[in-house]
């Protein structure tokens, strides 16, 4: 029996240390205003994008940012200004949500999705995202790599 208690003991003793040495936080080290500023950025580019700003809505990518679609890849921000341009503001229905933000030091990941409310319908998923955003001097957070993966839209006879 008396081995049986030191062999439990010596167990939660090294169970414990092995606790203590495991970070208390969460797996960000990013703070509330670095996290205000991501959540800047998107709002930001949301806003540039509703109302056609292509210049505006492509300058919240870094200089060498890809922009990423299961089609279709865009590197570099002129490329990317380009494509928006190509494309009719985003219907005032449209908005993105951040579902979470990880990241340390100067890099955040970012990971969302994209809604339309139709009117006099239910709000549906229109796609998903993954970012990758870095820390710019200025404090502001750009999109370096940004993966869009659509969502289809839903079928008029599902339940």
């Amino acid at each position: 029996m008396r081995r049986r208690i030191s062999f439990h003991a010596f167990v939660a003793v090294g169970i414990a240390a092995l606790i203590g040495c495991q970070r208390a936080t969460p797996d960000t080290d990013l703070s509330a205003k670095d996290l205000a500023a991501i959540r800047a950025t998107s709002e930001r580019w949301s806003a540039a994008m509703h109302e056609g700003r292509w210049t505006d809505a492509a300058a919240t990518y870094t200089a060498d940012a890809m922009l990423r679609f299961p089609d279709s890849t865009y590197q570099g921000r002129d490329a990317i200004l380009k494509y928006f341009e190509s494309h009719k503001p985003l219907p005032a229905t449209f908005e993105l949500h951040i579902d979470e933000v990880r990241g340390r030091g100067d890099m955040a990941f970012v990971m969302g999705h994209s809604t339309v409310s139709p009117v006099g319908g239910a709000p549906f998923v229109t796609g998903r995202y993954l970012d990758i955003r870095l820390r710019q001097p200025d404090g502001s957070w750009l999109y370096y790599r940004d993966m869009v993966s659509p969502a289809p839209k839903p079928s008029a006879t599902a339940p």
